[in-house]
Formats: structure tokens, sequence, C-alpha cells
């Protein structure tokens, strides 16, 4: 591939026709090497994304440009307006999927023969000004879609353009369109009108005036504009052709009523994320027969769903998930509709069997069937299901064992059998299915040893906990070089921790914590090097915390979750260029042809969403993995850890949470806490711990939840402010040494500095010994005093008065010795 625009020979001067799309090409766009071909017509330098700078002046020198496609790279600034007024002959402009940040220039200026006009994807802004549209009286084509205009835009400004037929002014979020105003009648008549996110009149749909005169309208989106009212009658009476709709997001209320005599031709609708009440037309299958893709979701529709759902035989994508839908699934559905491809039906009120038949579907690829009460067990035939990718049936009532034909599936990606109430043992050979990236059988009833995944599965997610599956954790789960997250917790698994780790394994989520795990931590965990949340909690591990975990980086992920099959779905935006159709007004083909699942680097993936338990700041939650990109967490709580806290563990300055409580651990809180600026929750309570709280642990400003509670801790709380004026006894009790506020005691500034503590302690000590030394030398003296005087009561009374001082001075020195002794331990008390 080439790397970077090369300079042509003069005898290709006569050169029409140039196309470099999708090479290497990188730097700075030059495009010096080209001003030898003058009879250039088409210029392709798309898709080569690291083409950057602005736009060179040096274009406006091929004059005799109809085409120039510089879509896809990464270039900045705006089209110099040498190369508008040298361009006359334009017919073709992207620019789209770049980085133009400068507003629109006030004209284009005078390119009357330009047809198709594509700045979208940039981060264009201002006003979008009325006279930009002047000269452009042969545009047929305008898409200035995800930029940042904003201001407000009259559709009058369209005024001379009789021959528009796409506009696409879409997710500008600070943009106000106005589609019509005063007696403006529009002198064109598009085929396709996108104004998702726009920012229109709220009552829009109450007062069409320009939109209910658009008979040629093909595609209408007004998805995701707080549009309100009813669903109006005039959509499917005056607008005849229409054959797509979208008024996804919205406000709509009130029940779904087609008038008598309306367009049947619509082929993609949807009305998904509305108030819409009252239950679907039983007659909706005979109304829209040519249905391809019909989207109900999230609405409060109620009833049963139609049978007549079986007339449709195209419908390829139906989704009427989040509703308060009940019964049974219609046989003809599943028998009748043979090119279904995604059904969902998650989170209503369904019963009776999953797919309410036997038989399989050779068609169905995506199958969300979650959150309703549907019983009995998955069909035994699961390899009828040919094309089967997605299988979502969590939070049913279903029963029984998970059948070994599942395991012959060839295409599946995901299986999530959550919360549901199979037992008996996991299919051996079902992790091994090459196309398998989600495996959930958390939260049943089955048993047996978990599976021996094979090395180069393309697994991403793996979860099975809250079954009551024995013996050891798999050392291959640890060599999977796609695994991202693994959680095994609350089972009876024992043994320890494997030792078989891979180099390059790149999980992130790491739940083992809820069975009976021994051993010591192996330092080979610190191999994880991408791990940003290990739950090891309640298990009977021992030996001490490695030091080599605070060498890790337990960062937030910078991964990214995509539910794909979910949103807009049927409105995905077009990925073929307009420019390769041969047919212009072929152009609804993208719109017939978009599928339900989005292509990232070439691959298809499936949505990636798994529910993860965790402990967070005293309270069990289940968490999406989603949710968990800004979480970092070590929880080694209820086990049988011994030693010191390493003080490593505070270089892990983006720790959320770090639970250490119920061990046996001893030795100092580490002052390096202090450096653990992003934690929210720390506990380390219920051990052995001694010493001071570091007062350092004040400057942690995030803390939300502090827990010391029950350690052999002593001196003074950390200042009652900031974060920790917030916690209250219970973060500190049981710990008899310690003082201040919110303690009952008061703390004294003779037991405040840690340093004169230790000493007073060390102090003490060695008063301790000289009291009862002296004590002792003391009784001795005193008795041979005794003696002394009993047998010698002649000596002089000089020798007296001598013996009289010396006993003096040294009751003095005991008084002394006994009334420090008793304030020493009154302080440490």
């Amino acid at each position: 591939m080439l790397t970077g625009i090369p300079l042509f020979p003069k005898n290709l001067s006569s050169l029409s026709n140039l196309n470099l799309r999708e090479n290497r090409l990188n730097g700075t766009l030059n495009v010096e090497g080209l001003l030898g071909l003058q009879k250039l017509r088409v210029l392709d330098l798309g898709l080569n994304h690291q083409l950057t700078g602005r736009i060179p002046k040096a274009l406006g020198k091929l004059s005799s440009l109809n085409f120039l496609y510089l879509d896809s790279n990464n270039l900045t600034g705006s089209v110099p307006s040498y190369v508008r007024s040298r361009l006359q002959n334009l017919h073709e402009l992207d620019l789209s999927y770049n980085q133009l940040n400068e507003s629109l220039p006030l004209s284009l200026g005078n390119p009357s023969s330009l047809e198709h006009l594509d700045l979208s994807y940039n981060i264009m802004e201002g006003n979008i000004p009325a006279r930009f549209f002047a000269g452009l009286v042969s545009l047929r084509y305008l898409d200035l879609s995800y930029n940042l205009f904003d201001g407000h835009f009259s559709f009058s400004s369209f005024g001379n353009l009789s021959k528009l037929e796409y506009i696409d002014l879409s997710n500008n979020e600070e943009l106000f369109i106005h589609l019509h105003s005063g007696k403006f009648v529009p002198s064109f008549q598009p085929w396709f009108l996108i104004l998702s996110r726009c920012n229109l009149d709220a009552n829009l749909l109450a007062t069409p005036a320009f939109l209910a005169s658009q008979y040629r309208l093909k595609l209408l989106d007004l998805s995701d504009n707080n549009l309100i009212g009813h669903l109006p009658n005039w959509l499917f009476e005056n607008l005849t052709r229409l054959e797509i709709l979208n008024l996804r997001n919205n406000s709509i209320t009130g029940e779904i009523q087609f008038p008598k005599h309306l367009n049947t031709s619509m082929y993609k609708v949807d009305l998904s994320m509305n108030f819409l009440g009252g239950s679907i037309p039983t007659d909706i299958g005979a109304i829209f027969p040519r249905m391809v893709a019909l989207n109900l979701s999230s609405n409060n529709l109620i009833g049963n769903i139609p049978s007549s759902l079986g007339n449709m035989s195209n419908l390829q994508y139906l989704d009427f998930s989040d509703n308060d839908l009940f019964g049974e699934v219609p046989t003809r559905l599943m028998i009748d509709c043979t090119k279904l491809f995604l059904l969902r039906l998650s989170n209503n009120n369904l019963h009776g069997k999953i797919f309410g038949t036997n038989y399989g579907h050779a068609s169905l690829a995506y199958v969300h069937l979650d959150g309703n009460k549907f019983t009995g067990t998955l069909p035994s035939n699961l390899s009828g299901y040919l094309q089967l990718a997605i299988l979502d049936v969590h939070n049913n009532q279903l029963s029984g064992i998970i059948p070994e034909s599942i395991g012959l599936i060839s295409y599946l990606r995901s299986l999530k059998v959550v919360g549901n109430h199979f037992h008996g043992p996991i299919p051996h050979h079902l992790c091994n299915l090459t196309s398998l990236q989600m495996l959930d059988l958390s939260h049943n009833s089955l048993s047996g040893s978990l599976p021996h995944c094979s090395q180069s599965s393309e697994l991403v997610h793996l979860k099975f906990a809250g079954n009551a599956l024995t013996g050891t954790i798999p050392s291959s789960f640890f060599n999977i070089s796609s695994l991202v997250a693994l959680d095994v917790s609350d089972n009876q698994l024992s043994g320890k921790l494997p030792r078989q780790i891979g180099d390059k394994v790149p999980l992130e989520i790491l739940v083992l914590g809820g069975n009976s795990l021994e051993g010591p931590i192996a330092i080979e965990i610190c191999k994880l090097q991408s791990l940003r949340i290990l739950d090891l909690s309640q298990n009977n591990l021992s030996g001490s915390i490695p030091s080599c975990l605070g060498k890790m980086h337990f960062r937030k992920s910078d991964s990214v979750y995509i539910d794909l099959s979910r949103n807009g779905w049927i409105f995905a935006p077009a990925i073929y260029p307009w420019r390769y159709l041969v047919d212009r007004e072929s152009l609804l083909y993208l719109y017939k042809t978009m599928m339900s699942d989005i292509l990232i680097d070439g691959k298809l993936y499936p949505d990636a969403i798994m529910m993860v338990d965790l402990i967070t700041k005293g309270i069990s939650y289940a968490y999406p993995t989603d949710h968990l990109l800004l979480m970092s967490a070590i929880d080694l709580s209820a086990n049988k850890l011994t030693g010191n806290i390493p003080s490593e563990i505070g270089n892990l300055v983006e720790l959320v949470q770090l639970n250490l409580s119920h061990n046996q651990l001893t030795g100092p809180i580490p002052q390096t806490f202090s450096k653990l600026n992003q934690i929210e929750s720390l506990d380390i309570s219920h051990n052995l711990l001694s010493g001071v709280i570091p007062w350092q642990l004040t400057q942690l400003t995030f803390l939300e939840v502090f827990s010391v509670a029950y350690n052999n801790l002593s001196g003074c709380t950390p200042d009652f402010k900031d974060q920790f004026a917030t916690f209250n006894v219970s973060s500190y009790e049981g710990n008899i040494g310690l003082h201040g506020p919110p303690m009952e005691k008061t703390c004294t500034s003779d037991s405040n500095p840690t340093v004169e503590v230790e000493e007073n302690q060390d102090d003490s000590g060695v008063d301790d010994v000289i009291f009862f030394a002296i004590l002792a030398v003391s009784f001795v003296i005193g008795f041979w005093g005794c003696i002394a005087f009993l047998l010698c009561h002649h000596i002089g009374r000089h020798i007296r008065s001598i013996l009289d001082r010396f006993v003096d001075s040294l009751t003095e020195r005991i008084l002394m010795a006994a009334h420090k002794r008793t304030n020493m331990q009154r302080n440490r008390k």
C-alpha cells in the first residue's frame, strides 16, 4: 500500500480518474505531485486515516475536477476560498469523517454544478448561513449531520433548491430547526429527510404544514426530538410513498390506531421509547404485509402479541421489549416468519414455551427473551437453530438441564441463562465453541466441575457465579488470550489459586469470592497487568498479601462495551458511499440492507454486557460490565491473611475500593495509603493492626466509606474535618487505645504526636524498672539500717543525722517515681 502521494509523470497528463482510496497515505496532505494532471475529473483520497493538515490551496489548480473525495481522513480547518472559487465544475464534494473545525463560509462561491455535498462527522460549529445555499441550484444531496452547528435554521433557506432530494441535518444538538415559517412554500420534494436530534418544534406532529405536503418522502426520521401529541393520521394518509418511519425517543402518547385508508408500503417502522399505550392492533400483520423491521419497544403497551404477525412473511427484525405484554409467543410468528433474524421480547410478562414451538428456525440469529416468565426447558433440538448467534433467556423460570445440542451451534457468540432453575452439569464442550465470546450461566443450580476451555477460544466474558459447582479452578481460564472478565464466585470450589497464568492475558475482572479456596495468593497473579477488579473475598486464603500487587496498575478501563444489537438497529448510519450506487434513486437500498449488528474492525460483535456481583461500600450490588468502566477494586476480605499490609499498595493511585477486612493482618497502617487519591471506600477493619492512624489519610478527598474498627490501634483519630467529619464512631469502635472525635474520649496533647507516644511508651518501661529497683534497694537498706540502729544505739548524734537525711532523700525519690508511673498509666488509658 502507498504511504505518500506520488509525483505523476507528464505522460499521464491525460489521466481523468485517480483512485488512491484506502491506502496508508500519511502526513500532511500535499497535492503538488498531482498538479500536472490538468484533465483529472475524479480524485479519491478517502479512507487514508493518517492524512492530516488543512486542505491545500493547490487543489484549486485542478480546475477540471468533477468529483473530489477526501472523506475519512484527519483533515482540519475548512475549504479554502481559493479552492471554492476555482472548482466551478465540481459535482460531488465529500469531506465527511474528518476533523474540520471551522464554521461554514457564507457561500461556496458559485458552484452551480454541485449536486452532492457531504460535510458530516466533523466538528464544524457556528450558524448555518442562509446565503451558503444561494448558488447551489443543482444540489440534490446535503449531509451536515454529526457536527456542532448551533443557532436557528429555517428550511426557507432551501427556497431555490428545487432539486434537493436528500437532507440530513441530524445530531447537531444545539441547532434549532424550523421546518416552516410564514407563507414559505418549498420548491423541492425530498425523498429522504433525516432530522434526528435537531430541536424541532415539540408540536410538529399536530401542526405539520410542511411535512404533510411532502408526498414524495420515502424516509422520514424525526427521532430524539421530544415531540409530543398522538400518533397522527396524516403520516399514513398523506405520505403515501413513505417506506421508512423513525419516531424513536420522543414523547408521543395515546394508542396505536391506524386510519382505514392508509399507506401499507411501509417496511421499517420505529416507534420505540415513547409513551404509547393500549394494545398492539390485532390486524397489524395484515395492514403492513411488507414489514421488514418493526420496533415498538420501551412503551406502555399491554395485551397479547397478535398472531397476525405471521402475515409479515418478510419480517426480519421484531422488537417489542420493555412493555407490559402478556400471554404466549404466537406459534405463527415462529413458523410463518421464516426470515426472522432478530427477536427481542425482553422485559414483559410473557409465559409459556420460549419459542412457542418445538421446531427449529433456520434464520433466527438474535434471540432476547430475558425478563419474562417463560417456563419449561430449552429445546432439545437447538441444533435446528442454525444461525443462532445470541441466546438470552436470563431471569425467567426455565428449568431442566442445558442440552448437549447447544454445543453444536457453531455460530453461537453469546449465551445468557442467568437466574433460572437449570441443574445438572455444564456441557464441557460448550465453552470450546470457536465463535463463543460470552457465556453466563450464573445463579442457577448447576453442579459438577467447571469446564476446561480451550486456550485458542474467543471467549471475552465467562461467568458461573452462584451455582453449586465443585472442584478446582481450571488453569486453562488464565491462558485464554481474549478473556476480559471471569466470575466464578459463590460456588463450592476448593484448592489453590492457579499458578499457570499466561503473560499476555488481558483479564480485567477476576471475581473468585465466596468459595473455599486455600493456600497463599500466588505471586503469579501479578502477571495480570490489565487487572482492575480483583475479588478473592470469603475464602480460606492464608499467608501474606503479595507486595507485587502494588506494582500493578488497577486502572479504570479504557474498554468500550457496546450493546450492538439494541440501539438504532433500523436506522444505523449509511456505510456505503452514495457515489458508488449507479442509480441515484437506489439510495434507499442503504436503508433496506441495514442489519442489527455493526462491523467494528471487520468483526461482528454481540452485545457484550455481563452482570458482575461486587460488594461496594459495604453493600452487595450487581453491576453490568459497562458500568464498571470507572471502577477499580481489590477485595481480599474474610480470609486468613497474615503479616503486614504492603506499603506498595499505596502506589495504586487509581484504586477506587480497597477491602482487607476480617483477616489477621498485623503491623501499622501504611502512610502510603495517603497516595490513594481516587479511593472511595477503604475497609481494613477486624484485623490485628496496631500503632496510630496516619494523619495523612485526611488528604483522601473522595473517601466515602472508612473503617478501621476492631483492631489494636491507639492514639488520636484523624482531624474531624472534610471527609473524616462524615465518619461516625462505627468507623473506629473496638480500638480501646483510640480517642478523639467522634469517640467519647477526648484527645490530649500528651498523646497526639506519634513519635512522642512511642517514646513515652518506652520511657514508661524504663520507669517501671527504676521504680522496682529503688524499692528493692530501699528495702535492703531499711532492713540493715534498723539492725544497725538496735546494735549501735550508742552511735553519736552526728552519725544519726546523716542517716536521717539519707532516708528522707530516698523516700522522696520513691514517691516521685511512683507519681510519674501513675501519670503514665493514666495517659495510656
